[in-house]
């Protein structure tokens, strides 16, 4: 009988990312195992048992950080695990996640361990596309038609200071610059008590309105409080947009958080497929693997128009809301009070797109939304997206995403 994997999982289940990594690992195992799974996640401040149930391996706590508290886990040696994918935010668990000589699949490994030397950094990675999600953020606010931006994200981060580079490099593109919090640097990240007035006097400072993209959900909830304590209507005046989609997190924010969608599960398959070849020695050499961005779902931290323009904001709340339907330039217009040609020149002034331009763009989401999230034919998606063919989609979708339907489906869908 084959060797059952034993395989440690370094992970927070009550963050909404490493819960969709987290499905995607039991999907792959539900698929090709039996798995057996030692989640080593925070010490939540009950008792613990002494031992580790199956293999009767003394459990011990490890300290993360200020932010993170404790993490628990067994003597790996004598649990005997043949793969560990997850969290290794401290020397003291990347020290022990390495010990057992076992193969690992690290996530979001800091600017100090990809360092060159550095024994963690040859191992395999699962990381975010993080750069592509912040030029995702800066489009959603670049649509909404702000021209005054913000980031906010944590130091020390690898993947917060790539939303940033991402963001900031479209912005540029377009023409605008972009503000950037920056947290007084210290050994273990702040706790929010003491960088709430930093980040809200640094909120005052922005010309008004503004979009801001904070690097995760968390912290986009932490930027629409300091708002609020600054007195800064949101979205009219701070428009928030963060990333990972935690829906509870973004929920339980006030107002609801817009944020970036992660490819978590899909992450997640692929990570416990790379342990799986590892592990049995299909594969040897380490391998980065990427979790690609969807699209924003925009919730009420940015639903706004901010154009200054109120014939232009009033078509693009139009198209917004009606984009599925079939409409076209020539509905938009009778919404209104101008002409066709008035409306397409003050568009192009406001947006530096056309009218015919900005209703495709918001069909294209939803192809894309329709195309991952439901197994509906490509012909239906067209129809539902508000595409009048599945052709005129098909050329359109190529041109822009630079891939067929059928491809991305397949890409981006969880496995």
């Amino acid at each position: 009988m084959a060797e059952v994997p034993r395989v440690v999982l370094f992970l927070y289940p009550q963050a909404g990312y490493d819960r969709g990594i987290l499905q995607g690992i039991v999907r792959y195992a539900r698929a090709h195992g039996p798995w057996i799974f030692y989640l080593a996640g925070e010490e939540p401040g009950l008792p613990l048992p002494k031992t580790e149930a199956v293999s009767g391996a003394p459990i011990s706590t490890i300290h993360v950080d200020k932010v993170h508290g404790r993490m628990h886990l067994p003597d790996l040696r004598r649990w005997g695990p043949t793969g560990i994918i997850g969290r290794l935010q401290s020397p003291e668990i990347a020290k022990k996640a390495l010990a057992p000589g076992v193969p690992v699949i690290a996530m979001d490994l800091s600017v100090e361990q990809l360092a060159a030397g550095q024994p963690i950094s040859k191992v395999s990675e699962i990381r975010p596309d993080s750069k592509e999600a912040g030029r995702m953020a800066a489009e959603h606010l670049l649509g909404r038609g702000f021209k005054s931006f913000g980031f906010c994200g944590y130091a020390g981060r690898a993947w917060s200071h790539r939303r940033q580079e991402g963001f900031c490099a479209r912005l540029e593109e377009a023409g605008f610059p972009c503000a950037v919090f920056r947290p007084p640097k210290h050994k273990t990240p702040l706790l929010w008590q003491r960088e709430r007035k930093p980040v809200t006097a640094w909120l005052r400072s922005l010309p008004k309105p503004v979009g801001i993209m904070a690097c995760n959900d968390l912290r986009g909830r932490q930027v629409l409080e300091a708002s609020t304590l600054g007195e800064m209507p949101v979205p009219d005046d701070v428009a928030v947009v963060g990333v990972d989609d935690d829906q509870l997190v973004c929920e339980l924010s006030n107002p609801p958080l817009s944020s970036v969608v992660l490819n978590a599960e899909q992450g997640g398959y692929r990570a416990a497929e790379l342990l799986d070849a590892l592990m049995f020695r299909r594969r040897r050499k380490p391998q980065l693997i990427r979790v690609e961005p969807l699209w924003v779902v925009a919730r009420q931290s940015t639903d706004v128009v901010a154009v200054e323009d109120q014939e232009v904001a009033a078509a693009l709340r139009y198209i917004r809301e009606n984009a599925r339907a079939p409409i076209g330039v020539d509905d938009v217009v009778k919404q209104l009070v101008l002409s066709r040609r008035a409306l397409e020149i003050r568009f192009k002034q406001s947006l530096g797109r056309s009218i015919r331009s900005e209703i495709q763009r918001v069909r294209l989401g939803w192809a894309k939304q329709l195309l991952v999230e439901t197994n509906l034919p490509v012909a239906k998606v067209a129809e539902d997206a508000g595409f009048n063919s599945l052709s005129y989609l098909s050329r359109v979708f190529r041109r822009e995403v630079g891939e067929t339907l059928s491809l991305y489906r397949r890409r981006c869908k969880p496995l």
